[in-house]
């Protein structure tokens, strides 16, 4: 179906996502995205403990609002306590008509909105281009570990895909824009970004767009990095 949202086949456990955090952190990390949900239960102690650790350290994490309005509104339950931690955003996606994607779930604890495409509203090419592994040779990359080798040169390709998945690498995109232009708290960051977003929905933070659409040129000027 052309306006279904993308999802990888692949799973993992709160303690995976948390020790992957962790090591990220560890090793250098200077922004994480996690374009992965969490729809049962409630949110994750040993994510949100992971992810307090990773901001302690000087790390922005980002993380998808969820995919979910047009099906229950289900919250990603991995992104709900973003409120709660400075220097980590949750994050809502759009169309190509600055509109909120038919797919972003809404919620109080949506911080921000970024580009994650909507074909409903124009085919498929209303998605977001990015180059990732092609899916018509998946079975390549779904080999146990001990069969696993480095992609061939070949298994790439670019494809069209929607989802607030696709919104969160644009929020963590942006942070590393700020940090290398010497904005390195994770807080700061936060800050920065919806200070300077431009204003969607009714006036002020609401629950779909969060503070706004992100505007990186608004935010460089603003900061007097850029004229």
């Amino acid at each position: 179906m052309w306006d279904e949202i993308f999802s990888s086949p692949n799973e993992g456990t709160d303690d995976v996502v948390a020790r992957g955090i962790r090591y990220a952190a560890d090793n250098g990390a200077k922004v994480i995205n996690l374009s992965i949900g969490r729809e049962e239960g409630g949110p994750a102690p040993v994510v949100t403990d992971a992810v307090r650790y990773a901001v302690g350290k000087g790390v922005f994490v980002a993380a998808a609002s969820g995919n979910t309005r047009a099906d229950g509104n289900q919250p990603n339950r991995l992104a709900q306590p973003a409120p709660d931690i400075d220097g980590f955003i949750a994050v809502g996606a759009i169309g190509r008509t600055l509109d909120l994607a038919f797919y972003s779930t809404t919620g109080s604890y949506v911080e921000i909105s970024a580009p994650g495409g909507d074909q409903r509203q124009g085919g498929t090419s209303a998605g977001i281009l990015q180059q990732t592994l092609d899916l018509d040779l998946l079975e390549t990359f779904e080999r146990p570990v001990s069969q696993y080798g480095p992609p061939r040169a070949d298994s790439f390709a670019y494809l069209y895909f929607q989802g607030t998945s696709m919104a969160t690498p644009h929020v963590s995109g942006f942070a590393a824009l700020l940090m290398q232009q010497g904005i390195t708290n994770p807080a700061t960051i936060e800050l920065a970004m919806k200070q300077f977003a431009t204003d969607k929905g009714p006036p002020g933070r609401d629950d779909s767009f969060g503070a706004g659409l992100i505007n990186p040129r608004a935010t460089l000027r603003g900061l007097g990095l850029a004229k």
